[in-house]
């Protein structure tokens, strides 16, 4: 090989191409040196290094290495981000890749560890512009390199950082929580698909093996999720909440979005098989579920703690039937709410039979809570029976669903059960009590939820009468999004509660005929009087008194 060397080159002067032959003919140990000097030169120095290794075999098998750990393990830090296992694996050839360094990421800009930088990759917000294909791909890659990070010794217990992103000033100085990294759970809030569905419990499966395993605190599911559009992050529920009208799913599907982990498997698109791991992490850690604690046993003492010692501290869980009953009756009829359809009748009933069977099996219910949740399974497969026989759609069998799911439920309010609790007025979250339990709550009233959601499609054909089925849905954002919202314009004050009986001591039709009954002219707000009065005028010769002014309020509409 020829030997000529212009000056230029020879010099190593200025921007141009590195001298191949000058630094071949150089002995090995100085050219190690040559990489060493550059790469101790700054940042600024990658390209050069990245040049260096096409100079020559020898060159490039010194300052390869150099290029992998330049900019602190930029190469290693983009492989994980991205979630590519090859260069992943190609980075510890190099002995770069450090797992346990930490980094600021986008979109928080928070110090992240590398798993929590890699499921920063999972986005299963139902608006996500991915298609099912590419969706796939990303959740088998995440397994991948969430798996080699595992066996590489990787931290996967969530922490305050990772798991906030408000700014929080904390006041435990320990940050870990002792438990895998919410996101996984709270992105199965609904219906993402079999597949997505089962990957994720492989994941999930997989942390808990390493040993982090799943939250135990009843608001685990709480808080934020980051994503990589404005405002970067967004309320776990917007993943259970995105229909902005009508809402009258949610009247009756209102606490579908759960915060506890229990609940979460309890839906119908979640496989046994969480529920299962969840009961077994317990079994795990010498916690039984039946006992009474009077302080926090032992194997909760991490997972229990909140932001602030002592005070927020959640290790007696409380899993209320009306939420349970919502989530069954959303799983049966409200698909546009939960993403899940049932591929045959009678699927919901067989999952809660598996479900309940695992409770029993790992000790999780009393007899008075295992003849409850029988009585519901019972329930179920009588709805199975009626659609099966009947092919009734909506609206018929969706009320008759939702009556019969709640007259299993009735019998088990009197005191003889000691299941009636007001859950958040009682219930002392860091102790005395059980780990978990089932009550039914005190402040949940079936019988008023489907008072209001069927006076919210009443009201909302009225409305569309009123002003045309093509301005009203130009304009249904400017209409009631929530089914707060509607309570507080059309049922709150109008109506004294105290004169109607408790729903469990009545049906259905019963107690909503006492509820129209204990309508009172003194709720209607101030700015609506001259309305009504005006109305009232104009109407008085077709009702009578006693009922002229229920009659204005059934045709109250919001209008453009």
């Amino acid at each position: 090989m020829s030997q000529q060397n212009s000056p230029t080159s020879a010099s190593g002067s200025g921007s141009g191409p590195i001298p191949r032959n000058t630094l071949l003919g150089l002995p090995e140990e100085l050219q190690a040196l040559i990489v060493d000097i550059i790469d101790k030169g700054g940042d600024t120095n990658v390209d050069t290094l990245c040049r260096l290794t096409l100079t020559c075999t020898h060159m490039h098998r010194i300052a390869r290495s150099y290029v992998f750990r330049a900019k602190d393990f930029r190469v290693f830090r983009r492989a994980v981000e991205s979630a590519y296992v090859p260069m992943m694996r190609l980075c510890e050839q190099h002995g770069a890749a450090p797992v346990e360094i930490t980094w600021p990421v986008r979109p928080s800009w928070r110090e992240y560890r590398p798993i929590d930088a890699l499921l920063l990759n999972l986005d299963e917000r139902p608006d996500s512009r991915r298609s099912e294909h590419l969706q796939n791909r990303i959740r088998v890659s995440v397994y991948e390199a969430l798996k080699w990070l595992l066996e590489k010794g990787a931290d996967a217990e969530a922490n305050l950082v990772s798991e906030s992103f408000n700014g929080f000033r904390y006041e435990r100085l320990d940050m870990g929580l002792g438990h895998m990294p919410t996101r996984l759970l709270k992105q199965l809030q609904i219906n993402i698909g079999r597949p997505g569905v089962e990957m994720y419990l492989n994941m999930i499966e997989l942390l808990s093996s390493h040993g982090f395993p799943n939250p135990t605190r009843s608001n685990a599911l709480d808080s934020v999720l980051a994503t990589d559009v404005v405002p970067f992050y967004h309320a776990a529920s917007d993943w259970a909440d995105t229909h902005p009208y009508p809402f009258v799913d949610g009247a009756i599907t209102e606490t579908y979005f759960t915060e506890s982990p229990i609940d979460l498997a309890l839906k119908s698109h979640i496989p046994p098989r969480l529920l299962e791991l969840i009961l077994k992490e317990y079994a795990s850690r010498g916690v039984s579920l039946l006992t009474v604690y009077d302080e926090c046993p032992e194997g909760l003492k991490k997972t229990c703690k909140g932001k602030r010692p002592g005070r927020d501290d959640d290790w007696v869980g409380v899993s209320s039937i009306g939420t349970l009953i919502g989530t069954l009756h959303a799983d049966l009829h409200s698909t546009s709410a939960t993403r899940w359809k049932a591929s045959y009748h009678g699927e919901v009933a067989d999952i809660f039979r598996q479900k309940l069977d695992i409770m029993v099996e790992y000790e999780m219910v009393d007899v008075v809570e295992e003849a409850l949740l029988k009585s519901i399974l019972g329930a179920l497969y009588i709805i199975t029976a009626q659609i099966s026989a009947t092919r009734r759609g909506r609206p018929a069998q969706f009320k008759r669903s939702w009556v019969t799911l709640c007259e299993a439920v009735r019998p088990y309010c009197t005191n003889e059960y000691d299941l009636l609790y007001d859950i958040n007025g009682t219930i002392i979250r860091n102790g005395p009590g059980r780990v978990h339990e089932f009550a039914i709550d005190t402040k949940w009233n079936p019988w008023y939820m489907w008072f209001v959601w069927s006076d919210a499609c009443r009201r909302l054909k009225l409305t569309k009468q009123k002003i045309s089925e093509t301005d009203f849905s130009e304009n249904r954002r400017f209409f009631w999004q929530k089914c707060h919202g509607y309570e507080i314009e059309f049922i709150l004050g109008y109506f004294d509660r105290d004169k109607v009986q408790p729903w469990y001591d009545v049906d259905v039709d019963e107690w909503c005929r006492q509820m129209l009954e204990a309508f009172t002219e003194d709720g209607v707000r101030t700015d609506l009087q001259d309305d009504v009065r005006s109305w009232c005028e104009s109407m008085q010769e077709e009702y009578d008194e006693e009922s002229i002014y229920l009659e204005w309020w059934k045709q109250l509409t919001r209008t453009l």
